[in-house]
C-alpha cells in the first residue's frame, strides 16, 4: 500500500487471535492474508494504553484461487493519531519543519508552544514534562531549550502529547507530557539514510542514519548536525509612574547568536529468546554556543528630552555535553500483554557558559563614549548527575482486566558554580566580586511506587491508579554555609472512564493529580544580570506546587478523518509565577513567588482530515485562567482568557510533490503584572519525493511574513514597559 509503513506482523492462532508485540498507542490499519482467500483491511483500529488487547469481531474472507502463501499481519500509522490518552503526529509528514529542529517540529503540535526562549508549553503552561523516547529529560530550563533548538528534526519520529498522563508516569508537569520519540527503527539487513540542509541565514544541518537487523540482533544508530547564524531585534520603552523616578526610559536592542551542536541516538536490541530481550540506548549531545547582544539605552526627562544615553553589551559563549546511557530488560508472557521490564539509566550533564558585560556612558549630543567603560565577566559552570533504576510489571487477570505495577528510584546531583569578576583600571586586571558569586550543591532523591488497574465492563473500560512518592531535597548554598532540607510524601491517584458508543465514537473523562518541582535556577539566591538594569534571582523557600487536573473527551473516527473535543480544568496549590519589580533606580528584578491557588479551564479541539489529494491537522485550545495572588505583599490576583490555534494542510500537487502551509496564531493574554502580546507564525514548504519514498528535496520558508514576535507589557503601578523581541524569516533546502 502506498505511503504505508510495516510497523508488525505475526501469525493467527487456530482460534483467530493473534498478537503483535511493540504497538505504541495510536490507529491502526490491519491487513489479514490467508490462503486461498482475497486479502481484508480494516482500518481504523485504536490501539490504547488502557485497552492494548482489540476484539476485531468477525473477518469474512472471501474465497479466491491462489497460490500457496503465508499468513501475515501488516500495519498502517497514521500521520495523526488522535486516541483517547494520548495524541500522536509523525514527522515524516511535516514538511514545513523539514531542516529545522526539535523547537519547528513542536511549533507544528496543536496545543504545544513553544517561545523565543524555546521554553515549551501545554495549553499555555510552562510546566510541562519533556521527555525524550519516554523519558523525563534531564536537562532544565535553558539548558533544556538549547538542545531541543539544536537537535535536528530529522532525527525525530513522532510527538505525543499526554495531557492528563496515569499514575504510571511521573507526576512532574501539572500541564501534562510532550514525548519527543526519536527515529530507532531498522528494516530487514542493512538499511541506511541521509538528510543535508541548509538556509538564507547560514544554517547547515545534516544527519544520517544506519540500521541493521539480522535474526535476534537489531542495531541502529543516527547522527546529527546542526549550526545556524540568526539575527533577533527588539525595544523596550518604560515609563516612571511615581514621583522621584526617571520620566523615561527607552531601549534599543539587536544581537546575533549562532548555535553549533552534534547529536548521536544509538540503540542495540538482542532477543535471548522468544519472549526475552536485552536492549541498550545510548544519547549524547555536543553544544556550542556564541551570542552577542548590544543595548542602546535613552533616559528622558517629563517632556522627553535626552538626558542621558548609554550603550550596554554582552558577549556569552557557551558549551555542553550531555550523555544518557540505557540499559533494559524485556520479559513477555504468553499472554498477550504481559511481562516484566527492568531498565538502569545513567545520565551526565555539563554546562558551562562565560559572559562578558560592558556599560558605557555615550555623550548625549555626538554619542561618543564618555569616560571608561565598566567591564565584568560572568562565568556559570554546572556538572549534573542522574541515576535511575525502574521496573514494570504487567499481568492480566481476567479477559478485560489488568493490573501494572513497578517501581522507580532517582538520584540527582547537580554542582553549580557562578564567579563574577570585575575589571580594575588599578590593578589592571579582572577582581574576583565576592558579593555576587556564588557555588552550591543539590541533591535530590525520589522512591515512587504505583499500580494501575484496568477493568472492562461491557462498553466501558475502567481504570484506576495510585502512585506513592518519598523525596528528600538538599540545597547546599557553599557561598554562605547555609543548607535548606525538604522532605516530603506524596500520593498521586489517577482514573480514568471511558464508554465505548460503537467502533468509532467514545466518551472518557479522566483525573489525575500532578507536581511540579522548583527547579535550582529557581531556587538560587544569588542574583544573575543580564544587564546592570536586567537582574534574576531565585527563591530558596519555593514550594512545590501540585495541580489536580480533570479533563472530559468526545472522539469521533469518519471515514474522512478524525475529531476529539476535550474540556478540561485545573486546580493549582502554590503556584508559582514570575514576579517582576522595578526598584528607585530603574533596576528591573524578576523572581518567583508561590501563589495561593490558580484556577484554569477550558476545551482543545482537536481534528484530522483525509480529503482526496489534501490532507492535514489542526487544532483550538481556548481557556480561561483565574490566579489568587492575594498571599503577596503586592496582590498579584488576575483573571485571563487565552487562546491559541494552528493548523497543518498538506496538498499533493502530482503523485511525487507536496506542498504544505503551517499556521499558528496565540491571542493576546493578561498576565498577573501586565500582558502578553499576540504572536502569528507561519511554514511554507514544498517537498519533492524521488526515487518512490526513498529520497525527497524539500524547500522551505521560516515566517514568510515576518510576523514571529514576542511582546510584554509590565505594569506594577510604579513603571509601565512594553517590549518586543522579533526574530528574522530564513529560507531553507533539505
Amino acid at each position: 500500500m502506498r505511503d504505508s509503513a510495516l510497523v508488525g506482523g505475526g501469525y493467527s492462532r487456530a482460534d483467530g487471535t493473534f498478537r503483535i508485540d511493540g504497538l505504541r498507542p495510536g490507529v491502526y490499519t490491519v491487513r489479514v492474508r490467508a490462503i486461498g482467500f482475497a486479502p481484508l483491511v480494516k482500518s481504523g483500529v485504536a490501539v490504547t494504553a488502557a485497552a492494548p488487547v482489540m476484539d476485531l469481531g468477525k473477518l469474512p474472507l472471501t474465497p479466491v484461487a491462489a497460490e500457496l502463501s503465508s499468513v501475515t499481519v501488516t500495519a498502517q500509522q497514521e500521520a495523526v493519531a488522535l486516541a483517547p490518552d494520548r495524541n500522536s503526529y509523525t514527522v515524516k509528514d511535516m514538511p514545513a519543519a523539514s531542516g529545522g529542529s526539535a523547537v519547528d517540529v513542536l511549533r507544528n503540535v496543536p496545543a504545544v508552544e513553544v517561545d523565543g526562549d524555546n521554553k515549551v508549553s501545554l495549553r499555555g503552561n510552562e510546566n510541562v514534562v519533556v521527555q525524550i523516547n519516554g523519558r523525563i529529560t534531564p536537562m532544565r530550563g535553558e539548558a533544556l531549550g538549547n538542545f531541543l533548538a539544536q537537535l535536528p528534526a530529522n532525527m525525530v519520529s513522532k510527538v505525543e502529547v499526554v495531557p492528563n498522563p496515569s499514575a504510571k508516569n511521573d507526576p512532574e508537569g501539572m500541564a501534562g507530557i510532550v514525548n519527543i520519540v526519536l527515529k530507532e527503527n531498522a528494516d530487514l539487513g542493512l538499511s541506511g539514510g541521509a538528510t543535508v540542509g541548509g538556509g538564507t541565514t547560514g544554517q547547515v544541518n545534516l544527519s544520517g542514519n544506519l540500521g541493521y537487523q539480522a535474526g535476534p540482533l537489531t542495531l541502529f544508530a543516527n547522527y546529527g548536525f546542526m549550526r545556524d547564524d540568526r539575527e533577533l531585534s527588539g525595544f523596550t520603552s518604560r515609563q516612571g509612574l511615581a514621583s522621584g523616578l526617571l520620566p523615561f526610559l527607552e531601549s534599543d536592542a539587536t544581537g546575533a547568536f549562532s548555535p553549533k551542536s552534534h547529536s548521536l541516538n544509538a540503540s542495540a536490541d538482542y532477543k535471548l529468546g522468544a519472549r526475552t530481550t536485552l536492549s541498550s540506548t545510548l544519547i549524547g549531545s555536543k553544544r556550542d554556543l556564541t551570542r552577542e547582544n548590544d543595548n542602546a539605552y535613552r533616559e528622558l526627562d517629563a517632556t522627553r528630552a535626552l538626558t542621558g544615553r548609554s550603550l550596554r553589551t554582552s558577549m556569552q559563549t557557551g558549551d555542553g555535553l550531555m550523555v544518557d546511557y540505557t540499559l533494559g530488560f524485556r520479559r513477555t508472557a504468553k499472554r498477550a500483554g504481559d511481562g516484566l521490564s527492568a531498565e538502569f539509566r545513567v545520565n551526565r550533564s555539563r554546562d558551562d557558559d562565560a559572559v562578558r558585560l560592558a556599560d558605557q556612558t555615550l555623550s548625549t549630543t555626538a554619542g561618543a563614549p564618555a569616560g571608561a567603560a565598566a567591564i565584568e565577566t560572568n562565568a556559570t559552570g554546572a556538572l549534573t548527575h542522574n541515576w535511575t533504576l525502574q521496573t514494570d510489571f504487567t499481568r492480566t487477570l481476567g479477559s478485560r482486566t489488568k493490573l501494572e505495577t513497578g517501581y522507580k528510584g532517582t538520584l540527582r546531583q547537580l554542582e553549580n558554580a557562578y564567579d563574577v569578576a570585575q575589571w580594575s583600571d588599578a590593578t589592571a586586571s579582572f577582581v574576583t566580586d565576592a558579593g555576587r558569586s556564588n557555588a552550591f550543591d543539590y541533591d535530590e532523591q525520589v522512591h515512587a511506587a504505583y499500580a494501575v488497574l484496568s477493568q472492562g465492563i461491557g462498553k466501558f473500560d475502567l481504570q484506576g491508579g495510585l502512585r506513592a512518592e518519598a523525596v528528600s531535597t538538599r540545597f547546599d548554598l557553599a557561598t554562605t554555609s547555609t543548607r535548606y532540607d525538604n522532605d516530603y510524601r506524596s500520593l498521586y491517584p489517577s482514573a480514568i472512564a471511558a464508554y465505548n458508543l460503537d467502533d468509532r465514537r467514545q466518551l472518557k473523562a479522566s483525573y489525575s493529580k500532578r507536581v511540579t518541582r522548583p527547579d535550582t535556577r529557581q531556587l538560587n539566591p544569588f542574583g544573575m544580570r543580564e544587564d546592570a538594569l536586567n537582574v534574576f534571582q531565585g527563591n530558596p523557600a519555593l514550594q512545590p506546587e501540585y495541580t489536580h487536573a480533570f479533563e472530559l473527551g468526545y472522539q469521533q473516527s469518519f471515514g474522512k478523518g478524525t475529531v476529539q473535543v476535550t474540556p478540561f480544568a485545573r486546580h493549582t496549590v502554590n503556584a508559582v509565577r514570575f514576579i517582576r519589580t522595578i526598584d528607585d533606580a530603574g533596576v528591573s528584578t524578576t523572581t518567583f513567588q508561590n501563589v495561593a491557588t490558580s484556577d484554569s479551564y477550558g476545551a482543545d479541539v482537536n481534528g484530522s482530515l483525509r480529503l482526496g489529494r489534501l490532507t492535514g491537522f489542526g487544532g483550538v485550545s481556548a481557556f480561561k485562567q483565574v490566579t489568587d495572588g492575594s498571599n503577596l505583599s503586592t496582590d498579584v490576583s488576575n483573571s485571563a482568557l487565552g487562546w491559541s490555534a494552528r493548523g497543518n494542510a498538506t496538498v499533493k500537487l502530482t503523485r511525487t510533490l507536496d506542498a504544505q502551509g503551517f499556521l499558528m496564531y496565540r491571542a493576546p493574554m493578561t498576565t498577573e503584572q501586565g500582558r502578553m502580546s499576540a504572536m502569528t507564525m507561519t511554514n511554507l514548504a514544498l517537498r519533492q519525493k524521488l526515487r518512490g519514498d526513498a529520497a525527497s528535496v524539500t524547500l522551505r520558508v521560516m515566517d514568510p511574513f515576518n510576523t514571529m514576535k514576542m511582546g510584554f507589557v509590565t505594569d506594577d503601578g510604579r513603571f509601565y514597559q512594553t517590549s518586543q523581541r522579533q526574530f528574522g524569516a530564513r529560507a531553507g533546502c533539505s
